[in-house]
């Protein structure tokens, strides 16, 4: 070996550590390299996370459940398809309906039995109203929503009651007031005793409004804001297409002139 040239030396030693390192060759007798077999030298596969295409959703079902797990309030958003205009659509909660597996209940109980799959298509159904995809948002969620906004600045038209049963009261007086997540939360979703269905709805509008107007960002961050709620929302379709209709409602400034209607009519 001294008599082998020291850069023939230095070429033989660093192919054979390559080799060593990299594990992909083996030397044959013949002094050829061959591949090692596949076994030996393939990498583990690990799963890619799989991320949901966005789909183009007009019409979008909002709905919030209660700690009972009833559903509280439903509203459908519906964008018109040249994106022009903007309805809301406020569905009592007392409406009957026949979800899977159910027979007539009450949208409020149809969550009951563990699971809000197919409410929307019963919904629909009951109703004429076409809708392509729904979330569902308890209180928390709610809340959490409206802090990730800074809060939402509100025009009461009397005094409510914004505090769960068992915690320390809190109350939304009459006149404009800013309010942090957990008491724009209950300001939608407690009704008065003293206050028509009419009347919380659009108390509940008011905030629904409210949020979506100042979510701020492009689509990947309010995509963002939507999947943190984790298991406390639900959805059937992605949030990147919910994220998607925020912000063409948002561009188009549709809200101030939205259409706003209730179902059924009593």
């Amino acid at each position: 070996m001294n008599r082998i040239p020291a850069l023939l030396k230095w070429l033989t030693s660093s192919l054979l550590a390559i080799a060593l390192l990299t594990g992909v060759f083996v030397i044959r007798g013949d002094g050829q390299a061959v591949p090692l077999p596949d076994q030996v030298t393939a990498i583990p596969l690990v799963p890619e996370e799989v991320v949901e295409p966005s789909q183009e959703v007009h019409n979008l079902m909002f709905a919030l459940i209660g700690s009972d797990q009833k559903i509280i309030s439903v509203t459908v958003i519906r964008q018109s398809l040249n994106g022009e205009k903007l309805s809301i659509v406020n569905i009592d909660p007392k409406t009957l309906i026949v979800p899977p597996g159910q027979g007539f209940v009450p949208i409020s109980d149809a969550g009951l039995q563990g699971s809000f799959d197919g409410v929307d298509k019963a919904i629909s159904g009951a109703l004429g109203i076409p809708i392509d995809g729904s979330i569902y948002l308890q209180r928390l969620a709610y809340a959490g929503l409206v802090d990730s906004i800074g809060g939402i600045t509100i025009v009461s038209d009397n005094l409510y009651l914004v505090s769960e049963p068992g915690e320390v009261p809190r109350y939304v007086r009459a006149g404009t007031s800013l309010l942090e997540g957990s008491d724009a939360a209950g300001y939608a979703m407690l009704q008065s005793k003293f206050e028509s269905t009419d009347e919380f709805m659009t108390r509940g509008n008011q905030v629904l409004r409210a949020v979506f107007e100042n979510l701020q960002g492009d689509q990947e961050r309010i995509d963002e804001v939507f999947s943190a709620l984790g298991s406390i929302a639900r959805s059937n379709v992605p949030t990147a297409s919910i994220a998607q209709l925020i912000i063409e409602l948002r561009a188009a400034n549709l809200w101030p002139s939205a259409d706003i209607s209730r179902l059924p009519v009593n």
